[in-house]
């Protein structure tokens, strides 16, 4: 059925008034159904997005504001870092670093009767290498306490474990112990070529 302008005249004034409300009620419809949803769900994503960047530069500045203060931070550890390298020498000094516990030792009134070093053994956490030496001095009881004392001092780390002291003699009005202990040095894991 064709409409034109006769049959639109023709109408009553209820039936042009419904009509207008259904072309009325369709326009609206089709703007909402095409153009009002899309856009709401866009703006909702937009403005997802939008929080989420806020959240971001919120962090950022937090950061920002404790900059300076991890520097500071970061070169006071850089600082204890340097210091840790120098109580863990490299395995190149290690030997050396024994040739001064055993200098220390004669010097502190003791006789090796054994300085046996162990293998190398390599801690868990790869950081760094243990290696192991079996000592047997002679010695009065307060000489290998100051010897004792003397490596403890020392910059390097040496860890003194297993101390076993027997058969006491006495020998120019002094009481002479024979003391066998695990001297420990510890090294600093050297780096392969990949690695560095």
């Amino acid at each position: 059925m064709a409409i034109d302008i006769e049959t639109i005249k023709s109408l009553t004034n209820k039936q042009k008034l419904g009509m207008l409300f259904i072309l009325f009620v369709g326009v609206i419809s089709a703007f909402i159904w095409f153009v009002f949803i899309p856009k709401n769900e866009e703006i909702h994503r937009l403005d997802r997005e939008v929080s989420t960047l806020n959240n971001e530069i919120n962090v950022l500045r937090v950061k920002v504001r404790r900059l300076a203060e991890l520097k500071k931070e970061d070169v006071k550890l850089q600082r204890k870092l340097q210091e840790m390298k120098e109580q863990l020498p490299p395995e190149a000094e290690v030997e050396f670093l024994l040739k001064q516990v055993s200098d220390l030792g004669g010097r502190s009134g003791l006789d090796f009767k054994l300085w046996r070093p162990g293998g190398k053994v390599m801690n868990a956490s790869g950081l760094y290498s243990e290696i192991p030496v079996n000592v047997e001095v002679a010695g009065g009881y307060h000489s290998v306490g100051i010897f004792f004392d003397k490596i403890s001092k020392m910059r390097r780390i040496i860890n003194i474990s297993n101390i076993k002291m027997s058969s006491p003699t006495m020998e120019r009005n002094q009481v002479l112990i024979q003391t066998s202990f695990s001297a420990t040095a510890f090294a600093s894991a050297e780096k392969t070529e990949a690695e560095k």
